[in-house]
């Protein structure tokens, strides 16, 4: 990284780590799993969650669907449909927010991070450079709208500066907050529901669900379908913030 600043004097690597294009991973996951036979209800929310003769029937606005099995990914409004199975499951809103810059000649390979203040830095192969860490927005669940603070925009913008000088003269495109639902611990909600069988929770993930997303769709595979998982989950089971339901163990 030869252009950060000089009195940045060291650094750690960690060569098996990368990053992925949110965007067009989630368009490719999309595309497969409309291949394979499942149908997306987009735009769709869910009003009500309830058993029927088949296992659960799920009601939005327009239209019901039906399935023996319920799977509750419903991210930041994960705990709202888990209270409508009777797990009470505690979940903060939180808008982490990023910033994006014009296109500049290609300067950063790695994603960088910073000891001590807030920073998460890459550069696209389009040439723009992705700016984040950590610093929040404003949320409003209930519209489903998350807005930047111009605040924490600056203070953003000033640690780019301070640690990349050549930032300085490099222009912000554009602003945008996600909408993130936040565990106590900041570890997901993963496995069977304490309150009901035949459901499951996989939310909460704390800004790290991008990156757990596959290996919690075979996690929550392996429950569904074979009663069991081979990786240790215990630590994220739905009920270990109950007193009355107690803690799930790591197994369906």
């Amino acid at each position: 990284v030869p252009d950060v600043a000089p009195h940045c004097v060291g650094g750690l690597i960690a060569r098996n780590e990368g990053s992925a294009s949110p965007y067009h991973t989630t368009r490719a996951f999309h595309a497969r799993a409309s291949r394979e036979g499942v149908t997306f209800l987009i735009g769709e929310r869910v009003q009500m969650v309830e058993r029927c003769a088949v296992g659960w029937r799920v009601r939005t606005r327009a239209q019901q669907a039906e399935a023996p099995v319920l799977l509750n990914c419903a991210g930041a409004w994960g705990s709202q449909i888990a209270a409508q199975i009777g797990d009470t499951i505690p979940l903060v809103m939180e808008a982490p927010t990023m910033m994006v810059t014009e296109r500049i000649p290609r300067f950063l390979s790695p994603v960088c991070g910073l000891v001590g203040r807030k920073l998460s830095f890459k550069q696209t192969r389009a040439g723009t450079l992705l700016i984040g860490g950590g610093h929040r927005g404003t949320v409003d669940r209930v519209n489903e709208v998350a807005h930047p603070d111009p605040l924490q925009l600056a203070i953003s913008a000033r640690t780019v500066t301070d640690v990349f000088p050549l930032m300085r003269d490099v222009r912000i495109t554009r602003t945008w907050c996600g909408i993130e639902g936040m565990t106590p611990d900041h570890l997901p909600i993963l496995g069977p529901s304490p309150a009901a069988p035949d459901a499951f929770h996989a939310f909460g993930f704390s800004a790290h669900g991008f990156a757990l997303g596959p290996i919690v769709g075979k996690i929550m595979s392996d429950l569904i379908v074979d009663g069991d998982t081979p990786l240790p989950i215990a630590a994220f089971a739905p009920g270990r913030f109950s007193t009355s339901t107690g803690g799930a163990s790591g197994h369906a």
